[in-house]
């Protein structure tokens, strides 16, 4: 359905708003940040747990070149998202060190362009999940807007790494690889995108096993959440 919209994206801002893939991306960040799920029920709502790999954390510089989801419903994956896409700048030696990708593995990849409206799509209207998890919003909301014009800065998201913290008062922020070891996920594919997010939908499931049944809605996690993250700034 979007091959016909990708045809001509380079990668370059458009121009106008009335193109119909503008406003493809345009309606599929209006679904990223519907706020309607914050009264969805914790154990009902569709979450979408997602991780980007990056050739480095420069938020101005950097760019995205893997990305990984997976879809949940009452605890279990019913679909999985994948993309390799072509940086426009080098991968450095330091960040192929820490994820083992290097600039031969993109020569034929998409650009980020064409890859961010299906990737919308495969979002839809559900909660976003991962484990520092503002990371990788900030960077897709940069992306977009430079590409598209449009954002998710008001996206709905919570992160493992604060939900941990919810369910275990006594702990500080804890890194993805704590939690494995907790939990007794194994990661296969570590620091690929699509093997960290299966890894970590699954130590979602463990950690909202363990949180209070007080919290009973998408929105009590989301500001409690966030009562954590702005105490700690």
């Amino acid at each position: 359905m979007l091959k016909s919209l990708f045809k001509g994206i380079s990668g370059t801002k458009q121009q106008s708003s009335s193109d119909p893939l503008v406003n493809f991306v345009i309606q599929g960040c209006g679904k990223v940040e519907d706020r309607s799920v914050l009264k969805h029920k914790v154990h009902e709502a569709s979450v979408c747990v997602l991780d980007l790999e990056t050739t480095g954390l420069d938020m101005v510089n950097d760019v995205i070149i893997n990305i990984g989801a997976v879809k949940m419903k009452k605890g279990k994956i019913t679909k999985l998202f994948e993309a390799y896409t072509k940086p426009p700048i080098p991968i450095p030696p330091l960040s192929t060190e820490f994820h083992g990708m290097v600039d031969s593995m993109f020569v034929d990849k998409p650009v980020i362009g064409e890859v961010l409206p299906e990737f919308l799509q495969f979002i839809g209207n559900s909660v976003i999940v991962g484990h520092h998890i503002n990371f990788d919003i900030s960077m897709l909301h940069r992306h977009l807007k430079e590409i598209y014009g449009v954002g998710i800065n008001n996206a709905i998201w919570l992160d493992t790494m604060f939900l941990y913290q919810l369910a275990h008062k006594d702990q500080a922020h804890q890194p993805l690889d704590h939690l494995l070891e907790r939990y007794c996920v194994q990661c296969d594919q570590r620091h690929t995108a699509l093997g960290d997010v299966v890894a970590t939908a699954k130590v979602f499931i463990k950690i909202m096993e363990e949180l209070p049944t007080s919290y009973k809605t998408v929105g009590d996690l989301f500001r409690a959440q966030n009562k954590i993250r702005h105490k700690e700034q």
